[in-house]
């Protein structure tokens, strides 16, 4: 079973996941890891490979062909989510444990991880979508993230996106994961706190004021279309990196509108594909932040008050273009050449 430890030096926890050491990607370098369409667990007609569907967008309910186990789940879907076969975290982990040992602390491997396969097309990826497969590829990810955080064990849902074998994907075919935490990741408890600063300082948020001067500045905007907004980011960790979001405030993704969601369908295919075009497809994370789990246990008296005023969900798009060395990685500065 998987666990969470907590390094008091970085203030950073940590995964422990002895499980996922079964996955035949672990440790394999330099080497483009595919499934043709023949062999991958992903693709319609082989709905029995993954672990029984948690959710799914179908076209239309449809009968199984009848040759067809009973159980199994019909082939005509357009987004279906399943649990990961070898998971960080685990919902069967019973109740958040914390515990000691020394000055280490440490927490059961509670949580959820799933897997998001959008859409049956083996070979497309999400800058060739139409564009109602990435809506509702955008739906499910708000139906999950509603879900998820009416568990109180579970503190943060992270949702991402790895494209490509050097950015972490293992299986070819367009998929996206959510993993849910008992605790708030570092990096998003970095972003709450800068952004509950600025909110104390300036009663304002700290993302929309970033998106209106950029509006201002002119130079970096990608797209606009009056409700979502692309830009590369003023100090970029990396080239072409890009932070989208909406521009009217919102804190929680699981309350976005079905027409923002079209708008951010349509950012999405846009950018993404300026990056194949320009870059000749290259590798590429994306990652949505969202505001954590205003019911989770223990919350403490006043615990992000202020959270819906002072927190802007929005998706982080970084192209793999450049390594990080020794540098970045001691010192959490970044070079980047562009």
């Amino acid at each position: 079973m998987s666990e969470l430890r907590y390094d008091p030096l970085q203030n950073r926890w940590t995964i422990i996941a002895t499980e996922r050491q079964q996955r035949p990607r672990d440790f394999v370098t330099r080497r483009e890891v595919r499934r043709d369409k023949d062999d991958c667990p992903f693709c319609p007609g082989f709905e029995d490979r993954t672990p029984p569907e948690i959710a799914a967008i179908r076209d239309e309910e449809g009968t199984l062909a009848p040759d067809t186990d009973p159980g199994s789940e019909p082939s005509n879907w357009r987004v279906r989510v399943v649990p990961n076969r070898f998971p960080a975290l685990s919902p069967e982990a019973g109740e958040v444990e914390w515990s000691r040992r020394g000055i280490y602390e440490c927490i059961n491997g509670v949580g959820a991880h799933e897997v998001i396969i959008e859409g049956p097309d083996h070979d497309l990826s999400m800058a060739e979508f139409p564009l109602d497969l990435t809506l509702d590829i955008f739906r499910m990810y708000r139906e999950r993230l509603t879900a998820l955080m009416q568990d109180r064990r579970l503190k943060y849902a992270l949702i991402f996106k790895n494209h490509g074998a050097t950015a972490g994907a293992s299986l070819a075919h367009p998929h996206s994961q959510i993993i849910a935490t008992p605790v708030t990741p570092r990096t998003v408890q970095i972003e709450l706190v800068a952004s509950l600063k600025h909110f104390r300082d300036t009663k304002k948020c700290l993302a929309c004021d970033l998106i209106k001067q950029e509006e201002a500045e002119g130079k970096r905007i990608i797209y606009d279309d009056t409700k979502i907004i692309a830009f590369n980011s003023y100090a970029s960790r990396f080239p072409f990196e890009l932070f989208i979001a909406p521009k009217s405030h919102s804190a929680f993704f699981e309350r976005t509108t079905d027409e923002e969601l079209e708008s951010l369908a349509r950012c999405m295919r846009d950018v993404l594909g300026r990056l194949k075009r320009a870059l000749d497809d290259p590798p590429f994370n994306y990652i949505l932040h969202t505001a954590p789990n205003v019911s989770a246990d223990p919350i403490p008296p006043g615990y992000w008050r202020s959270l819906g005023n002072d927190y802007h969900w929005h998706i982080e798009v970084i192209p793999r273009l450049v390594r990080t060395a020794g540098f970045e990685w001691g010192s959490g500065l970044h070079i980047n050449p562009m």
